[in-house]
């Protein structure tokens, strides 16, 4: 591995600045930290310099030090290229099953492959421990080579039925298997409908061109009526000439068509389903599988009747769609709908804190005081939950929210043993040095396969060192959701507070909303990074990050800034505040445009035909994800208020009070 001086620099920085309280218990133990820190950092510099005198020096200096592994391994891939198999094997053997150890092997296998040593590369691979696709390419044409050519055919086809374009590596193994003719008209159909299914029509062409004439003629059809499903609607262009003896690929075409078409307008797919069933033999699961897409598509274009009449006409129940009919009722206001449609919800979902509080919600506004014992009996079950709808139904008895905080059996004994595994403190030094892909490989090589005691310590150990995301990762994983130490941290207390006291005056934001939205958006990753390009605790756009900067007054230059928790807490909790002044202070408002963006939130507003309660109108927010995001916000607000020994409610009064 080379390193420029501007990161030898940087990683300076990084180890000299993670040597702190957290790198270890006491100050002789710090100083050793440290100590070692900067030899680690020497022997970087020796391996960048091929000084291999002082690197040896070095590595004795550092013969008990975690990470010794680690500088073997920059030593190595920094001359891969030449292949010193002696040096590998020794590393492998000395490194078995360890995340490095494994790590190195991908290394090794990437430069193998590109180099075509497949002989050798038979000898490294492990089919066990290598998921990367580009390497089992690789694999499979290692073994046509020079091993076992039908595994290798085997394994080519699971490669090739796939609805996406698979890595450059896979190229010469699909070549070869095709050559050889492995490639049928029946898999080369499937990889076109599994990419048509994708939205991959480039790909679907290219697998066509390998199609004889009457398949490529199909998939021409099937391509044709994803990018306009109305051709669906000419019906004996599909149930007549050669829809016989191509059933099969035919009756592909209908129902991918049907589900296009259900999409743009669900009534007129359900015309054409009832033409097509009379015509076609569907199995259950495909007719399953279309009623529940167009009960989903008449919810998504509010035609409520559309829904209603699949549930009566077809014979068929889909919890989703009784989902959104209760929903639509809760939106008109229609409290015997609403109860209507709970009951026929499955049992095992009737008895969720979410549907007995909505259920006692109806009977109270059906029948005012005169079945206000079930109602009652209803809120007291829900409000057993530690949830948002626990919480809710405790509210309206009048009653204190159950907590059920209780700690995670384990002992300081089994903390300090677990704490004391190599794997452990691999992690803990790699996370302390900034090497954090690294710590999060040797954390799961550490807790893969931990039973659940062995998880809660982890759990805990990891609470220790102050990595919140990989303690809620633990108790998660342990299925023991009472530790609430564990599960909710108080994460960067420092500067959550430093920050919402400098907030309070110019809003009402206080630290628990602040510690509500990082746990909800982040885990407290402080690297963590999102698909959409989201960065840090409270993950921020880069563009939003920038905007919210020039205003708030903080410094921040780039994006990688946002990985620092002060910045990110900063400006995370300044963008929070300018929402709570749009939204006059309103928190689920506020949540709910930091998930959605405001101005969405703002068109939900609009659009309420009728003032409604809160609780109705969280429940109706459009986007699932919203949704969840929103009731997660709140009643992680009163658990971190608890937390902190402060007694919360849900909502304030002004907020219960507002009709929207």
């Amino acid at each position: 591995m080379s390193i420029d001086a501007k990161g030898i620099a940087f990683l300076l920085c990084m180890l000299l600045s993670a040597a702190g309280a957290r790198a270890a218990a006491s100050d002789g133990e710090a100083e050793k930290a440290v100590a070692q820190r900067e030899k680690l950092q020497a022997a970087r510099l020796a391996i960048a310099h091929n000084d291999r005198a002082e690197l040896a020096k070095l590595k004795r200096e550092l013969k008990d030090y975690p990470l010794l592994p680690y500088i073997d391994y920059w030593a190595i891939t920094k001359h891969l290229s030449s292949l010193p198999y002696d040096d590998i094997d020794r590393f492998l053997a000395a490194n078995q099953d360890t995340a490095i150890g494994d790590w190195m092997r991908v290394r090794l296998l990437r430069e193998l492959g590109k180099r075509r040593r497949f002989e050798a590369y038979l000898k490294y691979y492990k089919p066990d421990k290598i998921e990367r696709t580009s390497l089992r390419c690789y694999y499979a044409d290692a073994e046509a080579r020079h091993g076992d050519k039908k595994a290798a055919y085997a394994l080519a086809q699971e490669l090739w039925l796939v609805g996406h374009s698979q890595a450059e590596e896979c190229d010469d193994i699909f070549a070869r298997w095709m050559n050889d003719g492995g490639l049928t008209q029946e898999l080369a159909w499937e990889r076109h409908r599994l990419a048509v299914d994708n939205g991959n029509l480039e790909l679907a062409e290219y697998v066509a061109g390998k199609m004889d004439r009457d398949h490529a003629r199909l998939a021409k059809l099937l391509r044709s009526v994803h990018r306009d499903p109305k051709l669906l609607l000419q019906y004996q262009r599909f149930v007549s000439g050669d829809a016989h003896d191509y059933e099969p690929e035919y009756r592909t075409i209908v129902l991918h068509g049907l589900q296009r078409l259900a999409r743009q307008d669900a009534a007129t797919a359900e015309k054409a389903w009832h033409r097509y069933e009379s015509s076609y033999l569907f199995s259950d699961a495909e007719r399953d599988q279309l009623l529940r897409d167009l009960a989903l598509q008449f919810a998504r274009q509010e035609d409520m009747d559309g829904v209603r009449r699949l549930l009566k006409e077809e014979n068929f129940a889909d919890a989703r769609a009784i989902e959104w009919l209760a929903r639509q009722a809760l939106r008109e206001l229609d409290w015997e709908q609403v109860a209507f449609w709970i009951d026929r919800l499955p049992e095992e979902d009737q008895h969720t804190d979410r549907w007995l509080y909505w259920k006692a919600r109806s009977i109270e506004e059906l029948y005012s005081k005169g079945r206000a014992d079930v109602a009652v009996s209803l809120y007291r079950e829900a409000a057993r939950e530690r949830s948002y709808y626990g919480f809710l139904a405790a509210d309206t008895l009048g009653q204190n929210y159950s907590f059920v905080d209780r700690p995670a059996p384990v002992t300081p004994q089994q903390v300090d043993a677990m704490a004391a595994r190599p794997g452990m403190q691999r992690a803990r030094e790699l996370q302390a040095i900034g090497e954090f892909y690294h710590a999060r490989r040797e954390w799961d090589y550490a807790t893969d396969g931990m039973n659940h005691e062995e998880l809660l310590t982890a759990g805990k150990v990891a609470s220790a060192w102050g990595w919140y995301h990989k303690s809620i990762q633990s108790v998660l994983a342990a299925d023991y959701l009472d530790d609430l130490e564990l599960r909710f941290p108080l994460a960067f207390a420092d500067i959550v507070d430093t920050v919402s006291k400098k907030m309070r005056k110019q809003t009402a934001l206080d630290p628990y909303l602040i510690y509500a939205v990082a746990r909800q958006e982040s885990h407290f990753s402080h690297d963590a990074k999102s698909r959409a390009g989201a960065l840090g605790l409270m993950q921020l756009l880069p563009s939003t990050a920038r905007a919210t900067a020039r205003r708030a007054g903080v410094h921040y230059r780039r994006s990688w800034d946002l990985l620092s928790p002060k910045t990110n807490i900063a400006l995370g909790s300044f963008y929070l505040t300018t929402l709570l002044n749009r939204f006059d202070n309103n928190r689920f408002l506020a949540a709910a445009a930091y998930n959605a963006g405001p101005t969405r939130v703002a068109s939900w507003l609009k659009e309420t035909e009728q003032k409604l309660p809160y609780d109705v109108w969280i429940e109706t927010i459009p986007y699932n994800e919203t949704r969840k995001y929103v009731q997660n916000v709140l009643a992680y607000t009163v658990i971190y208020a608890y937390r902190s020994g402060t007694k919360l409610s849900l909502l304030r009064k002004d907020e219960a009070a507002k009709k929207l």
